[in-house]
């Protein structure tokens, strides 16, 4: 008995500490209470100069802290990387060593070297691998049953595809490489756009491979060299006109009349075909037209891509359903619907929630009010499409809306900080306070001022506005840089009502409309029936902005820093201008950016 007890004395502590081994590994922390992501990271970020600009935020002991820039987790460890034209070299097998990674976007940049062999023992929850546009080689070598997207287009990938392992994909590029050889079967449902501008890949969908014949070519050729000059006798039969010679001449004759019969068939042929195929196809698209009704009614989620190569343009789009951008590949509608969600605001044009996915991507969902966007626009959905394509890092990137049954959703990058109108009324995103010193007042106004100047001097026609330029549509990222949200939205609201908050007690005068009442942000023209937001109106309510930033009180409250008095009064003279009475007088925002620029 008292070994007995002795073995159970022993016995009972290794099992605690199991536990809590287990536990620690679990929340993605090893013994030493490092994170155990963060070796592959700092690898990874090894490889770039310090003055990344997206890589800056990569520091301290915890990437799933929210502020590593670019990095998603799930239950504690990295789900997701988002590196997109952040301008990174080196080398990018780092970032795929984590184990737990489902989404990896590193388009666009300068990354070199070969992609490491990747199978369910290194990457088994690897779904999207986004690669494009980089200067990375070697060998596709992929055996992943999770993956569903590939793109690696644009870059130096060379050899087969052999090994290119991927039962379940769904959506693939690998045009612009030094690929050779054969297409595999299971890949040949994928459409040649996919395969282009590889000049050895060949069999289906591009055209059937061709060394075959050109071996049988070849070797007809030497035999028939060899024929020649193993056959002396043929040269006297020839030049003496023996019966072999006539016998060569009625042979000719009678290929030449084969020759021509066989070319008469074939074109009669060719033409059958054609009135078959062209009957056909006016018959199956009669047949498949969809009437109005079957449009409406057919919002099923599927996932097709229209590659645009030389906008850089990645799109996916639904069927009346889930239009995707850049960025958004990995969104699902049954994700977004099934997805949990915390109210982060409502107004006059809908609710915002923070909407966290299945796989750990956390999103900012807006779903617009039906009083104030009754019924399907063409145009509003012809500008949602344009505003997906904006990409600033002064403006909320839109990486997905939905249109469709009633149901009108935009997805939006989640920006943890908050609203300008937040930090104005004295609280931060996610309940912490930030002080609204001088310098934080200027890099909002200046980074606000960037995102404007860039959505109205973006290449569109009619040129693009704002039309509801406020402290609540001036989000703040994880590095507390501003960025304008919303863009266009309220042009295509039933009603736009204006909000009333408290003008700045210096600017009263200016606040008040001849017909009474605080206007809010909204430009004076605006008032008359029927006005329309423009450009001009967008940089009086910038100026708006600008001058209840400017007179807001700081956390210091009274303590004034070195230079703050001359400056202000800077910022105050540019708001000025900014809201001048006549639309015509007012500057444009590249101008305001260049008056701006002087107390940056």
């Amino acid at each position: 008995m008292p070994r007995l007890r002795y073995c159970f004395s022993m016995f009972f502590p290794l099992v605690i500490l199991l536990f809590h081994l287990a536990t620690w590994l679990v929340h993605g922390e090893v013994a030493n209470g490092g994170h155990q992501d963060l070796p592959f990271l700092l690898s990874f970020k090894a490889y770039n100069p310090n003055n990344v600009t997206a890589l800056e935020t990569w520091v301290g002991p915890d990437p799933c802290s929210g502020s590593w820039l670019g990095v998603r987790c799930s239950r504690g460890r990295v789900a997701g990387v988002f590196l997109d034209d952040a301008s990174l070299v080196g080398s990018v097998a780092p970032l795929l060593g984590l184990t737990q990674i489902r989404v990896l976007a590193v388009r666009r940049n300068s990354l070199s070297g070969p992609l490491p062999p990747l199978d369910n023992s290194t990457s088994p929850r690897l779904r999207h691998l986004l690669a494009s546009h980089n200067n990375l080689s070697g060998v596709l070598k992929l055996s992943l049953p999770s993956l569903v997207t590939l793109r690696a287009e644009h870059n130096g990938f060379h050899g087969g595809l052999q090994a290119l392992r991927v039962p379940f994909l769904r959506k693939l590029n690998v045009s612009s490489n030094k690929l050779v050889g054969e297409i595999p079967s299971s890949l040949s449902g994928f459409p040649s756009s996919s395969f282009g501008s590889n000049i050895d890949l060949c069999s289906k969908p591009l055209p059937r491979c061709t060394h075959a014949y050109n071996a049988v070519e070849d070797g007809t050729t030497s035999n028939a060299t060899t024929g020649v000059a193993q056959s002396p006798s043929a040269a006297t039969n020839t030049a003496s006109g023996s019966p072999s010679s006539s016998s060569n001449g009625r042979f000719s004759k009678l290929g030449m009349t084969a020759l021509v019969a066989t070319g008469i068939g074939n074109a009669v042929l060719i033409v059958i075909s054609l009135a078959i195929s062209v009957a056909m196809f006016v018959y199956m698209r009669r047949k498949l037209r969809p009437s109005k009704d079957d449009s409406k009614s057919n919002a099923a989620l599927c996932f097709e891509e229209e590659d645009k190569i030389r906008s850089g343009e990645d799109k996916c789009q639904k069927s009346g359903a889930l239009v995707c951008f850049d960025g958004g590949e990995e969104l699902r509608l049954e994700s977004l619907l099934k997805a949990s969600a915390e109210v982060l605001g409502k107004g006059v044009s809908g609710s915002t929630y923070k909407a966290v996915l299945e796989d750990g991507i956390v999103a900012a969902v807006k779903r617009l009010s039906a009083l104030q966007f009754p019924g399907r626009s063409k145009a509003f959905d012809r500008h949602m499409r344009l505003v997906g394509r904006l990409r600033h890092r002064h403006v909320v990137s839109l990486r997905g809306y939905c249109n469709s049954n009633g149901e009108r959703l935009l997805v939006y990058d989640y920006l943890p900080n908050g609203s300008l109108q937040s930090l104005l009324q004295g609280n931060g995103g996610g309940g912490r306070t930030r002080s609204l010193d001088w310098a934080t007042k200027k890099g909002i106004l200046f980074g606000a001022a960037q995102g404007l100047n860039y959505i109205h001097t973006f290449p569109a026609r009619p040129a693009l506005v704002h039309g509801n330029v406020k402290p609540s549509n001036i989000l703040l990222d994880e590095r507390g840089a501003a960025c304008v949200s919303e863009c266009g939205l309220m042009r295509y609201a039933a009603s736009v009502q204006q909000s009333a908050p408290q003008p700045p007690e210096l600017f009263l005068d200016r606040a008040v409309s001849s017909r009474g009442g605080w206007r809010g942000y909204a430009a004076p023209e605006l008032t008359a029936p029927g006005a329309r937001a423009t450009q001009e109106s967008d940089v009086y309510s910038f100026g708006m902005v600008l001058l209840a930033v400017v007179t807001a009180k700081g956390a210091a409250d009274g303590g004034e820093e070195e230079g703050e008095g001359e400056e202000t009064m800077g910022m105050v003279k540019i708001g000025v201008l900014c809201t001048a009475e006549a639309p015509e007088e007012r500057p444009r925002m590249a101008q305001v950016l260049t008056m701006m620029s002087e107390f940056m």
